[in-house]
């Protein structure tokens, strides 16, 4: 809902003589704002009521000292609805869950107002648990932040108060304002302006280098909620992935998707991505390069902590967590080994009350029907225990299957991995280390993953420095043949869980794409490997 679509649709509630009306946001100044230039529109008062002020008339005039206690403000009220009206209730929680007094009160004004009287009760404030007695009488409308409009408004007008101090840098060019405000989606007024603020203070400008501060604002604000994580791709770039060449160029495509461009010419946002395969092979570092090519915030949700002890606590997590992600859209939500998270929904009504159930329901219902542009990004072990609800078109836009790495794909990562410890790769033996960290070594089938041969370069390194550090080579570096030896010390996890990939293969040669642009020989696995059943569980 767009700001004008909300403010329509208030203006409908408030017309149609609602009694009470329930604006879900933490911006209160804002709605407050907006509720003052809707109340003009209509011809209304704006009276506030606030447990420390009492009734105020349009901000500034006291109604009564005594209407700081509700009861005596609900009295009065009932007495100058009688002109037409809109009273905006702050505060209001606590009060109602304190006595059934003032829930009665309360409801009774609400029935006066849609008997006849030209006003109307407006509660501003976060979602309340509105009591039982109230529920048929309110009418809940979600207030959304701003969008992309009202934000270049926004930095524009805090922006031009300052534009005539000469020792300030201030840019409200278009393009300013566009990148800034693209930048600000998902915050609130005042915090949007104490990111401006800020930069004024440290660096005495208000310019597109400012993104940084707003981007910090943003991971201010999910670590505050607890149950999404905030990861830091500064220093990645899809360049840190070795191989999956047909995997990253998908990716690629699907970036373009949210330009403005992509947009105008009618192109939808991607729903997400599915990568399962073997432990070690990328996944997980895929997602967080991709959060960094993109440049766009990633979101890791941990499914552990949306759980709660408290009824309903756990549904109530994952519709927090997943506005969130909405709220700071374009965003990446990051869901790593997600058939761990969900692996006890088919038994969830004999475990813990069908609570896992349902949050794998609002997951997959949010999945299918988002408007925002969140691009799901999830990685699984354990192919077996997905359920069948996730891999069904609609869910995701595709599933690719990561493999262990090729002899191409291998090359590439110990070039990464050497060039990471500030080593030239041009003076080493790739192709060798490639031999060995494969089939030449441990038999068909058997190869080192992506995390494995990093490992064996930061074994290769720390091995070196020890021999530097003591008599036996004073002048050496990290060779070849150390990052050899390393190798051959391996136990490769292909060759301790071989047949559990063989498996795997052949699912995905039916079920996903394969992440890598090189074929692989199916001949790699025995039959025996590959003829398992589809009810074999595998749990790395």
């Amino acid at each position: 809902m767009t700001r004008d679509e909300f403010i329509q649709e208030l203006e409908v509630l408030i017309r149609a003589r609602y009694g009470i009306i329930l604006i879900n946001t933490l911006e209160e100044e804002r709605a407050l704002d907006l509720l003052a230039g809707l109340a003009r529109k209509l011809n209304k008062r704006l009276l506030t009521w606030s447990c420390t002020k009492g009734l105020i008339i349009e901000g500034k005039t006291a109604v009564h000292p005594d209407t700081v206690d509700l009861m005596a403000a609900i009295n009065r009220a009932e007495k100058l609805a009688e002109e037409p009206s809109l009273f905006v209730w702050l505060d209001l929680q606590s009060h109602l869950n304190s006595s059934p007094v003032f829930i009665r009160r309360f409801k009774e004004l609400a029935q006066e107002i849609r008997e006849g009287m030209p006003s109307n009760s407006i509660i501003v404030g976060p979602l309340m648990d509105i009591p039982i007695e109230l529920q048929k009488e309110v009418a809940i409308i979600d207030m959304p932040y701003p969008d992309l409009a009202e934000l270049k408004t926004i930095i524009s007008q805090f922006a031009q108060q300052y534009a005539d101090r000469p020792e300030l840098e201030i840019d409200c060019s278009e393009a300013t304002l566009d990148a800034l405000g693209r930048a600000s989606i998902g915050l609130s007024k005042s915090e949007i302006e104490n990111c401006l603020a800020k930069s004024l203070v440290k660096h005495k400008r208000i310019t597109s280098q400012d993104i940084d501060f707003i981007l910090e604002e943003k991971k201010q604000n999910i670590r505050k909620a607890g149950i999404l994580e905030y990861v830091d791709t500064e220093k990645l770039e899809t360049s840190d992935i070795g191989g999956l060449d047909n995997l990253k160029k998908w990716l690629e495509i699907r970036k373009m998707a949210y330009t403005p461009e992509a947009e105008r010419f009618g192109i939808s946002w991607p729903k997400g991505v599915l990568l399962v395969g073997v432990p070690g092979c990328g996944k997980s570092l895929s997602a967080k390069c991709v959060a960094a090519s993109w440049k766009m915030p990633l979101l890791r949700l941990d499914l552990g902590r949306v759980f709660g002890m408290y009824v309903g606590t756990s549904e109530a997590n994952i519709r927090l967590a997943l506005s969130m992600c909405e709220a700071v859209s374009p965003s990446i939500l990051w869901i790593d080994e997600i058939e761990k998270a969900l692996s006890g929904h088919a038994s969830s009504n004999q475990s813990d009350g069908g609570t896992t159930s349902r949050v794998f329901g609002t997951i997959l219902t949010w999945m299918q029907e988002k408007k925002s542009p969140v691009f799901v990004f999830a990685t699984a072990n354990n192919i077996a225990s997905l359920p069948p609800e996730l891999l069904r078109k609609g869910r995701f836009d595709e599933i690719f299957f990561v493999d262990l790495p090729n002899e191409q794909e291998r090359a590439e990562i110990f070039r990464i991995h050497i060039k990471r410890i500030k080593r030239d790769p041009a003076k080493f033996d790739i192709a060798r280390l490639v031999k060995l960290s494969g089939e030449a070594t441990w038999g068909d089938g058997v190869r080192l993953t992506g995390s494995e041969i990093e490992a064996c370069v930061n074994q290769a390194l720390l091995e070196a420095f020890f021999a530097r550090n003591t008599a036996a080579h004073p002048e050496g570096d990290i060779t070849s043949a150390d990052i050899e030896k390393a190798i051959l010390q391996s136990v490769p996890l292909s060759r301790v869980r071989k047949e559990d990939i063989g498996y795997m293969r052949t699912w995905a040669a039916e079920n996903a794409v394969r992440a890598s642009y090189a074929p692989e020989q199916a001949s790699l696995f025995s039959e025996d490997a590959r003829e398992v059943t589809v009810g074999r569980n595998i749990d790395f």
